[in-house]
């Protein structure tokens, strides 16, 4: 259908601070966009004010996550609810919207300019969104259409258009046929199917995905040896240098990288896991070379706030008991230590949290075991629901329950929702019957650091919990 877009002159925009010039044809496709916040405009006079609202905030410093702010609105292209196109950054302009740089640099931005508790796109607004996009493939971009949240962990760009997106056949192929790509493709549909197994699935232990034939020719298997060899050549991506720098800051919520995804994949943990061994010191000990005289131990990492909360036992049971017996624990005897001590090393270290920091943050919390919450009847560990005034927080019949409560909700705290394995999905549920958890704390503290300010508000929570856990195991 014939288009006419409402130009940058019309609805005022702002000069750009500088601009990006990105061929379409060297594009992969386009990418779909919503406002989420803010909400469409009421009427159509009000589209040109809510788009100028957007550019300023785009471009003012911190906008798009920048220091100095974006260098123009991110989208090159808006549809409103009343179904009129407009020119943003345009057709050959690179768009800021997608989340990364690779992104950014490979596929175009269309944004709905509707929010969260809008009516979704009328048949005629679908309608524009995809003659823009079929614009976009005429002049050369590839065939993909992908949402935004493909990208990244957000919800963009609404239900109705996740759904618009998905729809088979694609709603804009109608007039695809004069498109810069041919119509037709000759690879077989199991093909990728059969890569990603190869390369991904197998390897976490996924079955063979069916439609694939029992035989593969030749030319699948070099084009699987060839992806292989790409996907080294290429390194780490940007979303995930993003995701790590996120996690070794603390991992807060309102910090999250508009470039991770909200699935995260989990090669992805496993290398963070095996990085953070590397970088502090806390690899698995290598064997010993035959040499004369005894082999030289290796170092010790110190306990920091910077710490993963999960991560292999640091210490043994042994060494607890040997730092702990003999003090003062109020009723509790050497031998009721002792069997507190055990249960929290075999629970925690069956979890896969280290029984070092939960021993020591239990250390912290209860003086040792001597506050009064930590005694009969109360047996609180943690200072789980104990907010200060004249709330005395939860109360447990045995230890058992209260490390149960204790274990689990630290896992609540150190991953985030579907991440963990059934056990640990178990025990946290467990957990969280005794007190619930906001939902901002949920992952909130892959490491030690990011309990500080959200188990307790002490800013010194964190380096508290190292100073008994560095007593503990001396370096």
């Amino acid at each position: 259908m014939p288009l006419s877009f409402v130009s940058r002159e019309q609805w005022g925009a702002k000069p750009p601070k500088r601009v990006t010039k990105r061929d379409p044809s060297t594009l992969s496709g386009v990418a779909v966009h919503w406002f989420a916040l803010p909400r469409a405009a009421k009427s159509h006079s009000g589209c040109a004010g809510l788009l100028r609202g957007i550019q300023r905030d785009h471009m003012d410093k911190g906008g798009l996550g920048t220091k100095d702010g974006a260098n123009d609105i991110a989208y090159n292209h808006g549809v409103c609810p009343h179904g009129k196109a407009f020119t943003l950054r345009g057709f050959g302009v690179q768009t800021g919207a997608n989340g990364d740089s690779d992104s950014n640099e490979t596929f175009a931005a269309i944004v709905f300019m509707s929010g969260k508790g809008d009516p979704g796109p009328t048949d005629k607004a679908f309608e524009v969104i995809a003659e823009i996009i079929r614009m976009w493939q005429k002049k050369g971009a590839g065939p993909e259409v992908r949402p935004h949240q493909f990208f990244t962990g957000s919800a963009c760009p609404g239900p109705e258009l996740l759904k618009w997106i998905a729809k088979k056949p694609a709603p804009w192929k109608g007039g695809v046929a004069d498109a810069a790509f041919a119509p037709e493709d000759e690879t077989p549909e199991w093909l990728f199917d059969f890569i990603q197994w190869r390369l991904v699935g197998r390897g976490q232990g996924q079955p063979r995905p069916t439609g694939i034939p029992r035989k593969i020719p030749p030319s699948a298997w070099e084009a699987t040896t060839r992806m292989a060899r790409m996907a080294v050549d290429l390194g780490p991506r940007e979303p995930y240098l993003d995701w790590v720098e996120w996690r070794r800051r603390g991992a807060k919520p309102s910090e999250r990288p508009r470039s991770v995804p909200k699935t995260i994949p989990a090669a992805w943990k496993q290398s963070f896991k095996r990085l953070d061994q590397l970088f502090t010191g806390e690899l698995p000990p290598k064997p010993p070379r035959p040499k004369p005289g005894p082999p030289v131990p290796e170092p010790k990492a110190k306990i920091t706030p910077q710490t993963l909360l999960l991560a292999e036992p640091r210490v043994t049971l042994k060494r607890l008991e040997k730092f702990e017996i003999g003090r003062d624990h109020g009723v509790y005897t050497d031998a009721n230590v002792r069997g507190i001590l055990k249960k929290y090393v075999t629970l925690s270290t069956k979890m896969g949290l280290d029984p070092l920091l939960v021993v020591s943050q239990m250390l912290e919390e209860t003086g040792h075991l001597t506050s009064p919450k930590s005694q009969p009847p109360q047996r609180n560990p943690a200072g789980i629901g104990a907010t200060g005034g004249k709330v005395e927080g939860a109360s447990f019949a045995t230890w058992d329950k209260a490390i149960r409560a204790h274990v689990g909700r630290l896992l609540a705290y150190a991953l985030e929702e579907g991440e963990e394995t059934p056990a640990q999905r178990a025990l946290i549920k467990e957990a969280l019957k005794v007190r619930d958890l906001p939902a901002d704390r949920r992952g909130c503290a892959p490491v030690l650091g990011g309990l500080a300010g959200k188990w307790a508000m002490d800013k010194q929570y964190a380096v508290k919990i190292s100073k008994i856990a560095n007593e503990i195991r001396p370096l």
